[in-house]
């Protein structure tokens, strides 16, 4: 999906007379399945309004944002990331809570205000739905862990229990299936996605072993741990083009011998056939590499380190 696919896949929750309705479901500590809240139709409204707006000042209005696969996400700023991996279980929710009529109210009986981590607010009519994953954060679960005061009559007393405060921002869109990711250090540090990187990077791991280039491929598993690299793994594991394209492992090493931007900078064994990764700054021109970073410039011989490549397989030029 591209950023114009999205947005007019959005366009059904803007159109005169759509007859939009909105439902919000609680996502609890304890991983059971979500609660619907029960909240009164006039408050609904402010709700739905709220987050219509923001999807528009988040979504639509970003112009300049692009859509790209979570296995490619590198250190580009504005964009936007369609989930191609594992799903974690809080994400499943997205898909699966549109259209169930069978989820349990959320209970005070059984359950409090202090238990709830996410927010799903689904969005739609009775064609198109969309659905919002919002992680709560600290300041919009108002407990007892601090002293609030509030009006009463003419003086100030003690507030003894818990606000549920919803504000305007999510961190995931659900559409036809697809989840949008728009906060990627959100969703990082939320349920077990970042588990699921790790498991993607391992294969990464495996696709660059499989070719068996490095004397040392150990100083790459020892990296796993680390989001942002094993991010760049995955990329590898799906997308190398190097890889794709069967390079073989002498042109490869002859590439990183020579290109002014790897020259010196990457050392090998005795005879020159496998890379030794024996330094940060090889570990990290080694991905690159192996994800074609360094380019030239037909037109002016110049060399360019680039993260986004877009591969032209055709194009058509007017007379």
């Amino acid at each position: 999906m591209n950023k114009q696919e999205l947005n007019n896949n959005l366009n059904f929750l803007f159109q005169p007379n759509a007859n939009i309705q909105v439902i919000v479901y609680a996502v609890l500590n304890n991983h059971e399945n979500p609660r619907k809240l029960d909240i009164d139709d006039n408050d609904l409204l402010g709700i739905k309004n709220m987050f219509l707006d923001s999807i528009t000042n988040l979504i639509v209005n970003e112009r300049e944002h692009v859509v790209l696969p979570l296995s490619t996400a590198d250190e580009r700023g504005k964009c936007f990331y369609e989930y191609d991996l594992e799903l974690p279980d809080e994400l499943i929710n997205l898909n699966e809570i549109i259209g169930n009529d069978n989820i349990e109210l959320f209970n005070f009986n059984d359950e409090a205000i202090i238990h709830i981590n996410s927010l799903i607010i689904v969005l739609g009519n009775g064609e198109h739905q969309v659905s919002l994953y919002k992680k709560l954060s600290p300041v919009e679960i108002i407990g007892r862990g601090s002293f609030f005061l509030i009006k009463s009559a003419e003086r100030f007393e003690k507030f003894n229990n818990n606000l549920l405060r919803i504000s305007p921002g999510f961190q995931a869109i659900s559409i036809n299936n697809t989840v949008i990711i728009l906060n990627l250090k959100t969703i990082e540090k939320s349920f077990g996605f970042v588990d699921v990187i790790k498991r993607e990077a391992i294969m990464g791991i495996e696709a660059i072993r499989e070719i068996a280039i490095l004397q040392n491929i150990d100083s790459l598993v020892g990296l796993i741990n680390n989001t942002t690299f094993a991010r760049k793994l995955i990329k590898i594991a799906k997308f190398s083009p190097v890889i794709q394209n069967n390079i073989p492992n002498a042109q490869i090493i002859h590439f990183s011998n020579t290109h002014p931007a790897l020259q010196g900078k990457i050392r090998y064994n005795e005879d020159q056939t496998l890379i030794k990764l024996d330094t940060k700054v090889s570990i990290k021109l080694f991905v690159k590499l192996l994800n074609d970073d360094f380019l030239t410039s037909e037109l002016t011989q110049l060399y360019y380190d680039s993260l986004a490549k877009d591969d032209i397989k055709s194009a058509e030029f007017e007379k």
